[in-house]
């Protein structure tokens, strides 16, 4: 027998091992015991029962709407889209103005109240024939929901766990709150230039003043210690994802999506020269920031947005 490929182990190798045996050993328990659950579930599916829905239509008139649950959103809110011939429609929780998980369980919203939007846009018609005007209203309007998406996390997720969990409140949403008065700034900004517009002296890196690079670039630098901190909780399964699924509820975005959403927004930004010239030292070029945002995506392996906003010529 030949022992020239063979090495030994030490103790503290074999204690490793033990200690990464065992924590395998118990995933696998832990997942063995949750099968059965689940697998009763799936043959013994919830009775149906009758809900009643709260919602604002959008001519703001209050409406109840009658459902049954288990049963999607959307199957109740549809014949209200049809009534008021909702173009570009938008579920919202009034209060937070949280987004809506059209696909949600109607039981969800039980507390809540719905608010039904119709989000298409008006465009000026300066916008027909001057295509930097019509560029720029649609970075508006995009921006404007961006900032309504981040100012949502506040009322629904930031403000309980800062009162409960005041110890994860900087590190995971903090971030967020200083991305949100950023992009207020910016949708001023583009109102401003929309209201006085001027296209012969027009310049796209107006709009982009060094701090705003500055703070997508710190942003970046934190969002890495907010998704560690996330994934040490999903590992130890800490009770506060409890809370945060309770909190969740029927809205779209949960603490790890609202993390993800600026990256996946910013990837699809392709400035112009000109709107990278006024970057500080620190301030990543266009290139460099959309690494790092790909950089981040890749952690999560969500893959690329397909939603990109729109690009001056």
């Amino acid at each position: 027998m030949e022992f020239g490929s063979y090495r030994s182990t030490g103790p503290r190798v074999r204690v490793r091992r033990r200690g990464e045996l065992g924590r395998r050993l118990t995933r696998r328990l832990s997942l063995v015991a949750k099968v059965p659950a689940a697998i009763l579930q799936r043959a013994n599916p919830p009775e149906p029962r009758a809900v009643e829905i709260t919602a604002i239509a959008p001519d703001k008139t209050q409406l109840t709407l009658p459902a049954v649950s288990p049963g999607p959103v959307s199957s109740v809110v549809a014949s209200v889209l049809l009534k008021f011939r909702v173009c570009r429609p938008r579920l919202l929780l009034a209060g937070s103005r949280a987004e809506v998980d059209p696909a949600a369980d109607v039981a969800l919203l039980h507390g809540d109240v719905l608010l039904i939007e119709d989000s298409a846009r008006q465009f000026n018609p300066i916008g027909d024939t001057d295509r930097r005007y019509r560029a720029t209203e649609k970075l508006l309007h995009a921006e404007d929901e961006f900032r309504e998406a981040l100012c949502s996390a506040r009322e629904l997720y930031a403000r309980h766990l800062a009162r409960n969990h005041p110890e994860f409140h900087d590190v995971l949403f903090q971030p967020l709150a200083n991305l949100a008065i950023v992009s207020a700034e910016l949708c001023r900004r583009l109102q401003g230039t929309l209201e006085s517009w001027d296209a012969e002296n027009f310049k796209p890196g107006d709009l982009f003043p060094p701090s705003f690079w500055e703070a997508y670039w710190e942003y970046l630098e934190r969002y890495g210690t907010a998704r560690r901190t996330l994934d040490q909780l999903q590992a130890a399964e800490d009770p506060l994802l409890h809370f945060f699924r309770l909190r969740q509820a029927a809205a779209r975005h949960s603490p790890s999506s609202l993390l993800l959403l600026p990256a996946r927004c910013a990837a699809g930004v392709s400035f112009p020269s000109a709107a990278r010239q006024n970057r500080p030292h620190r301030a990543p070029s266009k290139y460099n920031l959309r690494t790092g945002i790909r950089d981040a995506e890749n952690h999560r392996r969500r893959g690329r947005d397909e939603n990109s906003r729109p690009t001056w010529t």
